[in-house]
């Protein structure tokens, strides 16, 4: 087989990997959501509760995917993660139980950072032996992908399917996507990296530490945003008929953001390609609510979508700038203050729209959350905003 061919077919796996754990396992939640609760009568905290449930085993499966070094349990561990994706989205459709929901949505999140980290960084090393690292962008574009998948079929069943019934035909679709991942991954000629040694990272540091602040505000915003825009869209007369298209606009901005963003850093420095993303962020969150309309729901999906991969992706560049002798141990600080964020964010958020009855404080919030990361960013400015070499940003 050539090495071409062999690339690609990786691609196609890593591909799929991310459409099946990120745009199903994780986010066809989102789109379903409207539906899951006119039915059951779950509420918007029970909802948020969901959501952090979902995060907190994305951060436990993160935290966990970092140590491992072994290329063989790293492919153990991806399989593992792309079977329970499949099940434990099938499985939603089996029970309206708020906490059965919660323990699968937990284990969602654990598979999703099998796909997300651990496949992520099985293509990665195969880019980097085969000299083309450049083409992690394409192995990005699997999330936006799965967005625009799992929203378009969600959209067209609707009208003819319960909600438990689009679980189980977005797991169907899960199992297809899962063959390629189970036979198309492989670790073959990958080397056991060394342990390298290497400096503690200094919690002291004032840019560091602000850093940190900043991009748990930004976990919140995602969370936050992910987790109820179509549900608030759908309590609107306005907005309701136009709710799906917005998630599925958000997933075509998403395909491309990390490799936009990428660049804009290089070319605007690290601060202000951040600086940009996170203003722009909170335009897509705030539109909606400001101007309530089908044009604001659509640029509003879009400018989200557009930006909080891509402000992954910089953050993590600019870790790996602070702390040049020790980037990973900052980037694995940075993904538990980016964790901490997504399950507090939703938590909160839910909790507020239910007590108050007002659903779109879920988008002020999330759009106040990504101001709040401004202002923080400020403080981890370094003394010179020099671009950032391009990185790719696999822990979100």
């Amino acid at each position: 087989m050539s090495q071409r061919l062999a690339t690609w077919k990786l691609l196609c796996a890593g591909i799929s990997s991310l459409i099946l754990v990120m745009g199903i396992a994780r986010f066809a939640m989102t789109p379903l959501l409207p539906a899951m609760q006119a039915a059951t009568g779950l509420g918007d905290d029970g909802a948020g509760f969901l959501a952090a449930s979902n995060y907190a085993g994305y951060l436990s499966g993160a935290l966990f995917a970092s140590r491992l070094r072994d290329p063989l349990k790293k492919l153990f561990y991806f399989r593992l993660g792309i079977v329970f994706a499949v099940l434990t989205t099938a499985a939603m459709a089996l029970s309206d139980h708020v906490i059965i929901w919660s323990v699968l949505r937990y284990f969602g999140g654990l598979t999703s950072a099998a796909g997300m980290v651990i496949g992520t960084a099985i293509i990665l090393d195969h880019l980097k032996q085969r000299h083309r690292p450049d083409f992690i962008g394409i192995h990005f574009s699997g999330v936006g992908l799965g967005v625009v998948l799992s929203g378009t079929v969600l959209t067209l069943i609707e009208p003819i399917m319960s909600w438990d019934q689009g679980w189980l035909l977005v797991g169907g679709i899960g199992l297809l996507l899962a063959l390629p991942c189970l036979f198309w991954m492989n670790v073959h000629n990958l080397n056991t990296a060394p342990a390298a040694h290497a400096d503690a990272v200094s919690m002291r540091s004032k840019p560091i530490l602000f850093l940190l602040i900043s991009y748990g505000f930004a976990g919140a915003t995602f969370s936050i945003g992910t987790t109820f825009i179509i549900s608030i869209m759908a309590q609107s007369p306005s907005l309701s008929d136009s709710r799906n298209l917005a998630w599925i606009l958000l997933g075509v901005a998403l395909a491309p953001s990390c490799y936009f963003w990428m660049r804009s850093a290089v070319k605007l420095g690290d601060f202000r390609a951040l600086t940009l993303a996170y203003l722009l962020q909170a335009v897509g969150c705030a539109l909606p609510v400001i101007w309530p309309s089908t044009a604001s729901a659509l640029i509003g999906g879009f400018l989200f979508g557009a930006c909080f991969m891509g402000i992954v992706t910089v953050v993590l560049a600019l870790g790996g700038k602070l702390s040049p002798h020790n980037p990973s141990a900052l980037i694995g600080i940075l993904v538990v203050s980016y964790g901490v964020g997504q399950i507090v964010g939703p938590v909160l958020a839910g909790i507020a729209m239910e007590k108050t009855g007002y659903s779109e404080i879920g988008l002020w919030s999330a759009a106040a959350c990504s101001l709040l990361s401004i202002v923080t960013l400020a403080g981890s400015r370094c003394p010179s905003d020099k671009p950032v070499e391009e990185n790719c940003g696999c822990l979100t």
